[in-house]
């Protein structure tokens, strides 16, 4: 009896008591009495070994009763649903709250109940309002007897591997047989497709053509406000960042300007990635969470290093839709890692496109007949001009050897290796679930495999975008600081040696028709020094960015060379492993060596 008040005194609540000595810590919620029964009949005493697993079959029956409302409908349980473990937010987003979970079911198991049970609802959503889907409904509704009938052949107390057996039968029969009708294996293909052609760069005319477009209107820009500079200042530094609206016409430009390349043929990747991918300001994550957020997948944390205010003066991202049914496999989370990835990999396609540009300026690199009679002095001139630039033409050809090696490497190995590798994933065949036969028969039996269920693309797309910025080294700090500064400095150099060539040339001008201009050899010396200073930054960044890659190829050794984050489950991803830093370095001091002259082999 002493055992059974102890018991009482747990379950009551704070405000249960009012003269009693024993006043409880916290509120008891069902998890931590279940957990309390269990752990009362491993005490020894036969006893109360009886009275608790009594009272623990009471206790997970009504816990049960709670879980076949999520798992099997798709709904929260009525009564006391406060304290089930899965909650409503105020946007109307399910959140899984694992202090209230009891101790058997693991980490991998709440998050399939959470998954089915989001699913379940969301199909419901789609089946009220798409009229066509009748049948489907039909068979959603006998799936639910199906799967009440699995619940009931649990035994109790509750035993966690028949649970998690028990959840991952369900999951796979709600896969088979209403997931993969709401979410096709081609609507998914179609949209991984989309996010490695445009978000990853696979498509490289995009990638030229929203570099160009970016390029064309910031020096539009420039030449509107050089007036306004010396008018306001201030309101002329407001009107250099970029409107949505703006961004959103640049991105529109660059779709026609795609669709003007190939007029036969309709492109319907084209035309779907019109629909969906956005260039805008990054937003803070105010969308509900997708059902794929719950999935139990390895996220890796990347440097904080940002890149998205190279492209244009303020930040933007590329950015894609995510509507339902695709939020079954893909969350917000997943997106913003591709905005990311996105960024940093047009910021180094940008700082190469614009250092090929100075090549283009046919000025610059060769000088027109002289035809005036003092043509010794400005030979002479133009002598002592190339002497100075020339460090910074070779500090240029050395950023854009670098930059054109890392792009090549980061997409032609990384990136095309890494999504070749995961849809070849998404196309091979999985497990179904056969009521009539076991889990270990169905693995077994080629004939009963189809497309993999959403919970399990989600952990496995997770995992592929986990390796894939490990391999891009946006994972390390110090490696994305140096590049960052890089690009950073490439601008600068950029811009004064344009500056100094347009003084020059003005000069030179002034000098051949005897006219007057604003600039003076004072003004071409201030220039070409500013030149030097950042043409020393450039190189000194160079340095720091290889030199990084040489201590991160001595510590990505054994394990740490390819991310492996867990040993692959059968049937789970496993992780490209392909594309180690060594190769990147490998490319870049062959490019030494054969600029230097040294012998390759």
């Amino acid at each position: 009896m002493a055992w059974y008040w102890e018991v009482a005194c747990f379950m009551l609540t704070p405000k249960d008591f009012n003269r009693s000595a024993t006043t409880p810590t916290s509120e008891c919620t069902s998890a931590l009495l279940i957990d309390k029964l269990r752990a009362e009949a491993q005490t020894g005493y036969p006893e109360i070994e009886e009275a608790a697993t009594e009272l623990s079959r009471v206790a997970e029956t009504a816990w049960l009763r709670q879980l076949s409302s999520w798992i099997v409908y798709g709904k929260l349980p009525s009564l006391k649903g406060h304290d089930f473990f899965i909650h409503t937010e105020k946007d109307h987003a399910f959140k899984k709250q694992n202090n209230l979970l009891p101790d058997f079911v693991n980490p991998a198991t709440a998050s399939s109940i959470f998954f089915i049970g989001k699913s379940l609802n969301q199909a419901q959503n789609l089946l009220r309002t798409n009229h066509d889907l009748t049948a489907l409904s039909e068979k959603k509704g006998s799936l639910a007897s199906d799967h009440l009938r699995m619940l009931s052949s649990l035994s109790l107390p509750i035993v966690p591997s028949q649970l998690s057996r028990t959840v991952a039968a369900m999951r796979l029969s709600l896969s088979q047989n209403v997931l993969q009708h709401l979410l096709p294996m081609k609507v998914t293909l179609k949209n991984l497709s989309c996010m490695r052609q445009f978000l990853l760069l696979a498509h490289g005319e995009f990638a030229a053509s929203l570099i160009t477009e970016a390029e064309a209107r910031l020096q539009s820009r420039q030449q509107s406000m050089g007036s306004l500079l010396q008018q306001d200042t201030g309101k002329a530094l407001q009107g250099l960042s970029i409107k949505d609206a703006e961004l959103n016409q640049s991105l529109q430009q660059v779709w026609r300007s795609l669709a003007a390349e190939d007029k036969e043929v309709a492109d319907e990747l084209l035309e779907h990635a019109q629909s969906c991918i956005t260039l805008a300001a990054p937003k803070a994550n105010a969308s509900r969470p997708s059902t794929s957020d719950g999935s139990n997948a390895p996220v890796q944390e990347m440097a904080s290093t940002s890149f998205n205010d190279l492209l244009f003066p303020s930040p933007t991202e590329l950015s894609m839709t995510v509507t339902s049914p695709l939020d079954l496999f893909l969350s917000s989370h997943d997106i913003s890692i591709y905005s990311k990835i996105s960024t940093y990999l047009l910021a180094i396609r940008r700082g190469h496109h614009r250092l090929s540009e100075l090549w283009r300026r046919t000025p610059a690199r060769r000088d027109h007949p002289l035809a005036i009679a003092n043509d010794n002095a400005i030979r002479g001139r133009r002598n002592k001009r190339h002497t100075t630039t020339r460090k910074v033409w070779a500090t240029c050809s050395a950023a854009i050897f670098l930059l054109s090696e890392t792009a090549a490497f980061f997409e032609g190995e990384i990136v095309k290796g890494s999504c070749d590798h995961f849809q070849e994933w998404v196309e091979s065949p999985a497990p179904t679930y056969d009521p009539e036969k076991s889990l270990s028969s169905v693995n077994d039996n080629p004939e009963l495999r189809s497309q993999r269920d959403p919970e399990t693309l989600a952990s496995g797309h997770r995992t592929f975008l986990a390796a894939l910025t490990y391999s891009l080294l946006l994972t390390d700090g110090p490696y994305t600081k140096e590049l960052r500064s890089l690009l950073s400095n490439i601008d600068s150099l950029i811009a004064f040696f344009s500056r100094l060539l347009d003084i020059q040339q003005k000069l030179d001008l002034e000098d051949q028709t005897d006219g007057e201009t604003s600039y003076t050899a004072q003004e071409e010396q201030r220039i070409s020094l500013e030149l030097d200073r950042a043409r020393k930054k450039v190189d000194s960044d160079l340095k720091s960015v290889v030199n990084r890659l040489g201590q991160l190829d001595h510590e990505r050794i054994g394990s740490m060379r390819y991310l492996d984050l867990r040993p692959g489950e059968k049937g789970d991803f496993e992780v490209w492993k392909g594309g180690g830093v060594d190769r990147l370095l490998m490319k870049l001091e062959f490019g030494r060596m054969a600029r230097e002259g040294f012998d390759g082999v």
